[in-house]
């Protein structure tokens, strides 16, 4: 019996743990071969880069070959549910996609760059596991520092070592803030699991209406755990680092930060929502949340207007589009969470997709005077290249909602799920804003097509793109264009998502 247990905790994580095992090889390789003359750089750091990418593969095909098993395991530390089991596979799926937008980085001259990625990987799908306030404070401090070392792992830019320096003093305050959240929550109750929890607050309005120190002990516990995980998802108004630590990072740590740490956050969010507070965190902090969602719709929206720089306007983007996220949770009904997290996959599709596109456009090759970090760099697009000109406008017109792609119905189901719980002026002052929005992403395309053109700066094509960079564009951009095609597949993973919140 002890040894079926074992295998159990084992087997749960073996993804995980094969993923340590391919750290521990890159680590012993990079750390032999290092010091060689004629094994350094590119080679080492491209065998490095085969070996990780080689390792995201097998352990997304080991992954998707086990049979879930739903538990919680190693003492109550870790819980394997549908949530964080096809979660895992969102993770993996793309982290892979992210490897493949981002082929080359010549800028990268140390191997452990791949080893700080591989790592921030195993953090965040063992976060998706986390399922006791020691688990999650820890892996969270685990996530962050890798975190902070990738977004300054560029030493000999300014802008990386700053936007580093500004994510790690306002990380830390957050989890410090994070931390007092959790000692009031074991001061009040006493508890740290959060199925405990779960048993505590079950029915806790109706028998402690006279109790006032211990209701205003959770408001401020349950206050500041939140504030603490919607600043690590960027919502506003906990959003100042955002624009700073994208434009700061390079190109491929921007993708990185944009894409998968969303999930992570987001289901934790949810853990904590649906799974630990119940009807407590509805009562007490529902209006906060509310305030939150049209911050993060106002302050993403005509923040975007005055960007000039890529980066910072994707940044903007990503806080328009969290207000969404949140919409949906304001109705607190498990019902909606499959709109949530269609909207949540095609998001990411989306994304995927912007960021893939100016990975191509890195093989342009433009005079020493012109710079891809600002918007005007697009002046020349439809010269230079007529047909990525088009497919950029599909992927800004599916971020703006514009039917019939995918964005417009990932926007429909989170506006017809607020409706349905009467928010009324969340989705009236949403559409305006939205529709606000649009302009931005207008403007984009205008200065493909229409921008009057007083000088041109021709670009040499120094290489064509990458086969898999091109490959995964394409790929991308069809489900994006025939979102109804594929529609099926993405409901029926998203309620496979869903299901750990049936009761």
């Amino acid at each position: 019996m002890i040894l079926n247990i074992f295998y159990l905790n084992i087997y749960s994580l073996i993804s995980e743990f094969f993923l340590f095992l391919i750290v521990c090889f890159c680590l012993l390789f990079g750390s032999i071969y290092s010091n060689s003359l004629l094994l350094q750089f590119p080679i080492l750091t491209k065998s490095i880069r085969f070996f990780v990418l080689q390792g995201l593969v097998f352990s997304f095909i080991l992954l998707i070959t086990t049979t879930p098993l739903f538990f919680i395991y190693w003492n109550n530390l870790l819980i394997n549910d549908s949530l964080a089991f096809y979660s895992k596979v969102l993770i993996l799926f793309f982290s892979i996609i992210w490897f493949l937008i981002f082929p080359i980085l010549k800028t990268i001259l140390n191997f452990e760059f791949w080893i700080l990625i591989l790592l921030s990987i195993i953090a965040l799908s063992l976060l998706l596991q986390a399922f006791d306030l020691l688990s999650i404070y820890l892996l969270i401090e685990f996530l962050s520092l890798t975190f902070y070392i990738l977004t300054s792992i560029n030493r000999n830019s300014e802008f990386s070592t700053e936007s580093g320096l500004k994510y790690f003093i306002l990380g830390a305050f957050t989890s410090s803030l994070l931390l007092f959240g959790f000692v009031l929550l074991y001061n009040f109750t006493g508890l740290t699991n959060l199925q405990d929890f779960l048993i505590f607050f079950t029915n806790y309005s109706t028998i402690s209406n006279h109790i006032f120190n211990l209701d205003l002990g959770l408001f401020l516990s349950i206050f500041c755990i939140l504030t603490a995980l919607l600043f690590k998802l960027g919502a506003a108004p906990f959003h100042f680092w955002v624009p700073d630590v994208y434009e700061g990072a390079m190109n491929s740590i921007t993708g990185f930060f944009a894409l998968l740490p969303k999930i992570a956050i987001l289901i934790l969010i949810l853990r904590f929502i649906f799974l630990t507070f119940g009807s407590l965190f509805f009562s007490n902090i529902s209006f906060f949340l509310i305030i939150c969602t049209f911050l993060s719709s106002l302050f993403g929206t005509f923040g975007a207007f005055l960007q000039t720089k890529w980066k910072r306007f994707i940044a903007f983007s990503s806080i328009t589009h969290i207000s969404f996220f949140l919409l949906n949770l304001c109705s607190f009904n498990s019902e909606h969470l499959i709109y949530l997290f269609i909207y949540l996959i095609i998001y990411l599709i989306m994304s995927s997709s912007f960021f893939a596109f100016f990975s191509i456009l890195k093989n342009f090759k433009f005079p020493n005077n012109f710079t891809l970090r600002f918007l005007n760099s697009l002046i020349f697009l439809n010269l230079t290249n007529p047909s990525l000109a088009v497919l950029f406008t599909i992927i800004l017109f599916s971020f703006a909602g514009i039917p019939p792609l995918a964005g417009f119905f990932a926007k429909y189901f989170i506006l017809y799920s607020a409706i349905s719980s009467s928010f009324y002026f969340l989705v009236v002052s949403i559409l305006i804003l939205n529709c606000i929005s649009c302009f931005y992403y207008i403007n984009l395309i205008k200065k493909n097509y229409f921008h009057p053109i007083n000088f041109a700066y021709l670009p040499i094509v120094n290489s064509l793109a990458k086969a898999e960079t091109l490959i995964i564009f394409i790929i991308l951009l069809f489900l994006i264009m025939f979102f109804i095609v594929e529609f099926d597949s993405i409901f029926l993973f998203s309620n496979l998502l869903r299901s750990a919140f049936l009761n």
